[in-house]
């Protein structure tokens, strides 16, 4: 079955990447480092850290969904 959303929509993207490397226990000091770093590494603008998922195109929230999957150092 197709899952529409794995974002939150009410929260921002950094914040959704967020909610994943607090689950992860990553230490608030270093969680804003480590959203940016993700970011880049799925190759995003590090401008779409502020941005909602409504905002974005459909690849762009497949990229946050593995920056988030990513989070967790799997």
């Amino acid at each position: 079955m197709f899952q529409r959303d794995v974002l939150f929509p009410w929260a921002t993207v950094g914040a959704n990447i967020g909610f994943a490397l607090r689950a992860a226990k990553v230490p608030r000091a270093q969680r804003r480092g480590r959203i940016a770093d993700l970011i880049s590494a799925v190759g995003l603008a590090p401008d779409v850290v502020h941005k909602r998922p409504h905002e974005l195109s459909g690849g762009m929230r497949q990229r946050v969904g593995i920056a988030r999957a990513l989070a967790n150092s799997p």
